[in-house]
């Protein structure tokens, strides 16, 4: 009896495995920028680890920086999922819960370990001029402000402030303190529980001084 011959793979199985090695560099190549940072990651680690030569990787990415940012794209593909989802659940609720449920959400996306490690190699990236800092600004902080100018437009709360007024306050006052403390390592990383603590306080805190006739009215 013969051996049956093998058979060779076929274009959609050979472009799928194609994909399936990308995403596997592109995994390695987060972990090694996000904690070595662009200058300490080596192509020839990434090619070790992912078991392919160095020329294929450069065959998937072209260089280096371009490996770098297709990383970058998708780490804030996820960050921006994030964002984008703190202005979905609120329709029904009083306003002062409707701030809680978005400054909860925020602060949990933004004070997260991975997306402060992003935020470092981004902001590295862009004193050196890269371009990545606008699409990071794009994804994260941009999408945080206009999710408020949307909430506030909803409420329409009596206040001697305009609604791009009070969404700049309110997300000072929800990230700037803590983000600080998280950036300089005086803060671990925050439990459920202490996110909505602080941000039960900077919703009490916002309302009293700019919608102080809402707090009157019991809202």
């Amino acid at each position: 009896m013969t051996e049956s011959a093998s058979v060779p793979a076929s274009g959609p199985v050979l472009r799928q495995r194609s994909v399936d090695k990308r995403e596997e560099v592109l995994d390695i190549a987060s972990e090694n920028f996000l904690s070595k940072g662009f200058d300490g990651t080596s192509i020839n680690v990434m090619a070790r680890d992912a078991g392919i030569s160095k020329e294929s990787i450069y065959r998937y990415f072209g260089s280096k920086e371009d490996l770098f940012l297709a990383v970058v794209e998708r780490e804030l593909s996820v960050y921006r999922k994030g964002m984008l989802e703190t202005s979905n659940y609120y329709q029904g609720e009083s306003m002062r819960d409707a701030l809680r449920i978005v400054a909860e959400s925020t602060l949990k996306v933004a004070s997260d370990s991975r997306t402060l490690s992003l935020r470092r190699l981004v902001f590295q990236m862009a004193a050196h001029g890269s371009k990545v800092g606008n699409h990071y600004f794009m994804a994260g902080p941009d999408i945080a402000y206009k999710n408020l100018v949307q909430l506030f437009d909803y409420y329409k709360p009596s206040s001697d402030f305009g609604v791009d007024q009070l969404s700049r306050y309110f997300i000072g006052m929800v990230l700037h303190r803590t983000m600080l403390m998280r950036e300089c390592g005086v803060l671990e990383p925050l439990s459920d529980e202490e996110i909505r603590d602080r941000c039960s306080q900077a919703v009490n805190d916002f309302l009293l001084a700019f919608c102080p006739r809402l707090v009157n009215a019991g809202g």
